[in-house]
């Protein structure tokens, strides 16, 4: 049989989570794999599964501290695997001899130096893939030529592999996976382009964890059109209950959400979804042909991922909200022309079968390992 660990993260946001779950569900059609995902801070223990816990509340409130761990790390990240290392290797290996894979997938950069690294210390052959989570602006961390292969979701990220010194050979040009749920959901209806004929459906979110400015963003859109909005806190109590508070007068008008588990649905039905720049908010809402207002993104990993949507014409970048109005009636002028616009290109961008593609290339690449 074949089998596959995936080492994603659990507690750094939704991301990488998200694409363990998509490249998973697309393994698990094929009869002979068997797919396992860890939390690599797991490995690391329980400091390290504590640690990645405050990525939430650093991404909300702590964005400068977020910018110089990220420009610090970059610059020398061998000093970082080369402290680390010595924390993972024994977890590490006992979870290999309990099922010994086939394959290794990495789909967060923290794990890649200190695993192979392990597997090199002990003589280990086994094919060790990484998946990039991030469009534009890709870490060092993410760059190890010691891998068998990694995943490029776009030129952009291909072309910063090679310049951190990655062979062409090892570098897979693909495009971004997005779950089942997001892909079915764009197939199994047609979006009909917004005219403006009735209230404008908005969709806020910030992701998994509720960051980024949305009361103000919510009593921007409230204030100058005729909407009803839709608003996703993710795990952020605190937010969810702040929101009920100031935006009371408006009941009528607004969905208060916290986490979701269907976000494809909300994604779907929205005319237009203001979101911060993650990759995977970025996607899922290209797969379903939703327009794109960027609201600005973590400083390091997304600062340039607003522009990397604008320059293909997927989204907008509103990163100052005091000129959302009246970026969103140039949207929305002519019958909405700016806003179909936007949903035509998304469509001729977006590949539904992305994460498909990427686990057929993995099933190829895993060995096969003895049944018990």
């Amino acid at each position: 049989m074949k089998r596959i660990l995936i080492l994603s993260a659990s507690r750094t946001g939704h991301g990488h989570a998200s694409i363990a779950r998509a490249i998973t569900e697309q393994l698990a059609l094929y009869p002979d794999t068997e797919v396992n995902v860890v939390d690599g801070f797991s490995l690391f223990g329980d400091f390290a599964v504590k640690a990645s816990g405050l990525y939430g509340a650093v991404a909300r409130h702590a964005r400068q501290v977020w910018k110089f761990s990220y420009k610090t790390t970059a610059r020398n990240p061998e000093r970082l695997v080369k402290t680390v290392s010595p924390l993972l290797r024994e977890r590490f290996l006992e979870t290999l001899q309990e099922k010994p894979p086939g394959l290794i997938l990495s789909v967060h950069p923290f794990f890649n130096g200190t695993v192979l690294n392990a597997l090199n210390g002990r003589g280990l052959k086994i094919p060790f893939a990484i998946m990039l989570a991030d469009l534009v602006d890709i870490h060092a961390l993410w760059a190890d030529s010691r891998a068998d292969v990694i995943f490029c979701p776009g030129m952009d990220s291909f072309f910063a592999c090679l310049s951190h010194g990655v062979p062409h050979e090892k570098l897979k040009l693909c495009d971004f996976p997005t779950r089942m749920a997001f892909t079915d959901a764009a197939r199994g209806r047609e979006k009909a382009p917004y005219d403006g004929s009735r209230p404008l459906r908005c969709l806020l979110m910030s992701g998994g964890d509720g960051s980024g400015n949305l009361q103000s963003i919510a009593g921007t859109l409230l204030r100058n059109f005729d909407a009803h909005i839709t608003i996703i806190c993710g795990r952020n109590k605190r937010l969810h209950q702040s929101l009920s508070q100031s935006l009371a007068s408006h009941a009528k008008r607004v969905t208060l959400l916290g986490f979701c588990t269907n976000v494809q649905d909300h994604m779907a039905d929205a005319d237009v979804a203001l979101v911060r720049a993650s990759p995977n908010s970025m996607m899922e809402a290209i797969v379903c042909g939703t327009p794109l207002i960027l609201t600005g993104g973590l400083p390091g990993q997304e600062e340039r991922n607003p522009e990397f949507a604008q320059m293909r014409e997927l989204g907008v970048s509103c990163p100052d909200t005091r000129k959302l109005a009246s970026l969103l009636r140039g949207l929305l002028a002519n019958n909405a022309a700016g806003l179909r616009h936007i949903s035509a290109r998304q469509r001729a961008y977006r590949n539904l079968d992305a994460a498909k593609e990427i686990a057929a290339v993995l099933y190829d690449r895993t060995l096969d390992v003895p049944t018990a």
